[in-house]
Parts: structure tokens; sequence; C-alpha cells
């Protein structure tokens, strides 16, 4: 249509013309030229206006879409929210354990609820595992709003790039958990671009509908169920390698050439006052190893069902009596008969009864010593072996030193922290606590300082890390002006730093539910 109507338009503009010729009038050729003007005017608006009508039409109709399906997520969440609160805790638990029951045993088994669904974003080919070996973390929190979570997303980037840069070949997971309350139902697209240039895997797990410090950690036992892998290690989002940890892979699996085998298919370790940290430790994932965990778990919901408030018994524990059973649990400065070191109520002791005293097949590293421990007889595990700096014999070069461990002890300027340099404590850098590196100030000047006292130098050697990745990614960081924009907003915490045991029963509520499947 608008190609007929410029034909016409110039040949109006044409008989007008050698009518003004034929006329020869000054006031003639003034009147068509103001016609011809008039009319381009016109069709020059015409045209424009039926572009941007297009574009605005095609634009709103998205918007509209998009809308319209956030509204009506929105309205089943808090729907299915309401339901939940509606029933009574001893109802909640109930339910939990009664759809756990019908999921294991049939033998069709429906599609899995919402809340417990896991949308994996990557397509199945792209997911095919590369590598027997893999590593896990775990980011909660997440908000387009609130980006105090980057500072944990960085440091993955940090971490997967400095493994792959110091020749791990294992594979890279991150599972994700956005705020309830977030509009977003993915990892914002340039914090999906920014893994998946590095090739990390990415699941995005259904918002939870309670958020906690105290729920997030039951997804790290996730890492039990990547059957895919041979091993899994988990680290920490605060956290960095600081040497190549294939090698704890490689001395626990008994295929492997490139060591002898001289750890268990699970390790653990002990720290100052705990007989196990959870900020690292390696599970051997398998659909028997992973039903023991939902067992422990549906055993600690039928127990706190019966305690008073926090609902954890100091002495059963999850699961093993030390009292009874006549044993205690060792830490490097201390041990006990009962379950009272830290986040014994959490994750730290669920992993604790998980690898020792139910699968019974797990060496832990309390200081230098590696304690092996298998199953015994009476469904109690034995001590098959301890020995003295076996990771130190296989642990190759440091990237930087912590706790003055590069200097001799007396020398050193401070000696009670001796026992974190030797493996695993010196395998990695743990920002716990206000230490994390993104929630200081910024001094581009101190990149490359290998000062090593306390943290110093693994601090320096972050922001290095993040230098590079910020130019060789386009992150668009602006380093430079670090203290004044990012500083206050990566200050907040979240989820807080530690499970409360407060939180506890309902955490374990929902750890069963989000683990069926």
């Amino acid at each position: 249509m608008r190609a007929s109507n410029s034909k016409s338009a110039r040949r109006s503009t044409s008989n007008t013309t050698r009518h003004c010729e034929g006329g020869g009038t000054g006031m003639n050729m003034i009147i068509v030229t103001t016609l011809v003007a008039v009319i381009l005017m016109m069709w020059f608006g015409n045209y424009y206006a039926m572009q941007s009508i297009d574009y605005y039409s095609r634009h709103n109709r998205q918007e509209i879409t998009i809308e319209e399906i956030t509204i009506e997520e929105s309205k089943t969440r808090q729907q299915s929210s309401a339901a939940k609160s509606n029933a009574g805790e001893s109802q909640f638990i109930s339910m939990a354990v009664e759809e756990f029951n019908t999921t294991e045993h049939k033998d069709v088994i429906k599609e899995p609820p919402m809340h417990t669904r896991i949308i994996e974003h990557l397509s199945s080919a792209s997911q095919e595992p590369k590598s027997p070996y893999a590593y896990a973390w775990v980011i909660g929190g997440i908000h387009e709003d609130r980006p105090a979570y980057k500072g944990f997303l960085w440091t993955i980037l940090i971490s997967v790039n400095t493994l792959v840069k110091i020749g791990s070949t294992a594979d890279f997971w991150v599972y994700i958990r956005l705020s309830p309350d977030s509009k977003l139902d993915d990892l914002a697209p340039e914090d999906r671009r920014l893994m998946e240039a590095l090739g990390i895997h990415i699941v995005v797990l259904d918002k939870p509908q309670i958020e906690s410090f105290a729920q997030l950690v039951y997804d790290k036992f996730l890492t039990i169920n990547m059957t895919d892998y041979k091993r899994v290690m988990f680290l920490d989002g605060d956290m960095i390698p600081m040497t190549n940890l294939d090698y704890y892979f490689h001395l626990s699996d008994p295929d492997s050439t490139d060591a002898p085998t001289e750890l268990k298919s699970n390790f653990i370790m002990a720290t100052r006052n705990e007989p196990c940290n959870t900020g690292m430790f390696m599970v051997a994932p398998s659909k028997e190893a992973f039903d023991d965990y939902i067992g422990i778990l549906r055993k600690q919901i039928e127990l706190a069902k019966t305690l008073p408030y926090p609902h954890f018994h100091k002495r059963q524990g999850w699961g093993h009596n030390f009292k009874k059973a006549g044993n205690s649990w060792r830490a490097l400065q201390r041990k006990g008969s009962g379950w009272t070191w830290h986040a014994s109520h959490s994750d730290q002791g669920l992993m604790y009864q998980f690898a020792k005293y139910t699968r019974q097949d797990v060496s832990i590293a309390i200081g230098d010593v590696v304690e092996n421990w298998t199953a015994g007889d009476e469904d109690m595990p034995i001590l098959e072996s301890s020995t003295v700096g076996i990771l130190s014999k296989y642990q190759g070069d440091l990237l930087r030193y912590q706790y003055s461990c590069n200097k001799p002890e007396e020398e050193s300027k401070e000696p009670e922290k001796a026992w974190r340099c030797t493996p695993p404590y010196d395998s990695t850098a743990h920002f716990f606590g206000n230490k994390k590196p993104w929630q200081n100030k910024f001094n581009p000047k101190f990149h490359y300082t290998e000062n090593s006292l306390r943290l110093i130098a693994a601090l320096s050697f972050w922001h290095k890390e993040l230098v590079e990745l910020n130019t060789r990614l386009d992150m668009g960081l602006d380093l430079n002006n670090w203290n004044e924009k990012y500083e206050d907003q990566l200050k907040d915490v979240p989820l807080g730093v530690m499970a409360m045991p407060g939180s506890q029963i309902d955490a374990l509520k929902l750890a069963l539910l989000n683990s069926l499947k």
C-alpha cells in the first residue's frame, strides 16, 4: 500500500511541475514546492508511525505474556505456601514422611511435585560427564535486588578458573537457590553467562518456602546423588583452592593410575574443636548412599517430633550414641561423647554420622594424621589404619602460603596456627566469618603480595584472580572504584553465617522434601 501511494505522489508531483512550467508564475512555483514538501513529510511520517506501532505492539504483547505468567506462578506459590502454613507442624512432618514412603516403594513414580523438582537448564548432551570426578558448590539467597550473593559467585568463578589453570580435569557443578521473593525463575543472564564461559554446569533448585542458612547447608548433600561420578568434592562458596585438589580423587579411586589407593571412598576433615567440618568433603555418590542419607533424615524427623525445642538430642544426635557405644569423637584439640560441637545439630553432625557410622567407609584427617575407617562387627566401624603425613606426600605445590606456614616454627608469629600448615588445611583458603574478600576494601596495589601472615596472601590472590577474570570475561566491574561502588552492597549476609538451632526442624522437613524424586 505504501509503494502505491509513493507512485501516486510522484505522478502528482510531475503533473503539477509541468503545469507550473506552462504558467511560468512564481506564485505557482511556491505553491507546488510547499505541496511537495507536505506530501513527503506525510509519507515519511506515516512510514515511521507504522514501524513504531508494529514495534511497540510486539513489545507490549511480550511484556503482557511475561507478566501474566509471573502473576500466575506467584498465585500458585502463594496458595501452596498458605496451604502448608495452615497445617500443623507434626502434620506437615507426617506428610513429608508419607510422601517419601510412597515415592520409595512405588514401581511407577509420577512427576515429582514442584517443591522437589530440579530444573536443569543445560541440555542433557552438554551435561554428559567428561570426567569420573567433579567439584560442586551451593549458592543461596540469590535475589536481583540484593547483590550480596555475588561474592560467592565470584569466588566460585575464581576457584574453577584456578583449578583449570593448575591442571584439574574434573567437571564443575553449582546448585543454586533463588530467594522466595525473587521475581526471577533462573539465574540472572549475566551470572549464567559467566559460569557457562568457564564450563560450569548449573542446576537451579526450586525456591525454598523458608530461606535460612540452616536450610541451605542440606543442599550440600545433593552431591551424594551425583551418580554419574565416582567421586565428588564439595567446597564452600567462600573457599578457594591453593593447589590442584584432584589428587584426593586419585588417592581414593582404586582404578586411578595417578596415585596408590590411600584414602577411603568418603573423606572428611576435623578441625580444632569439630570432628567434621563440611567446608570441604568428598563423597562416593550412589543410589545406596543417597538412600542412606534419606534414611537418616527420616529417623531424625521422627525423633525431632518427640523432642522439645530445639528438637535435637545431644546424646542421641543423628543416630549414634557415643556413651552407649563406649566410644567418642576426636578433633585436633578436644574429644567428646556428645553431639555438642559446632553445627553438630546441622550439616557437620549429619556428615559425621553419614560417613563414619552409616556408610562406615571414610578417611578422616585430624591434623597431619589420616584415619581410615571401615565396617566392622556389630554394625560398628573399626579403625583400619592411621597414617601420618600421607596427604603431604602427594600434594602439589601451593599457590600461596597462609598462617606463616612458609616460616620455621621459631620464626612464626602465629605458632598456634601450625596445625593449618598441612593438608587438607593448607589445600584451600577459607574466608570464614568477616574475612571474606568481597566484604572488605579493594586496593589495586594489593594484588600481588605474598605475605603469609594469616590470610593476607590468599586475599591478595583472590583479588588478583578477580582482576584477571574481569578482563577475560568482560565482567564490567569498576575495580578502581570498588570501595565506593560495591563495598556497602556486598556487606550484607542475607542467610547469616551459621545454622541456628531454632531453624532445625523446618530445615529437616525441607531437606527431606527437596531430596525426594
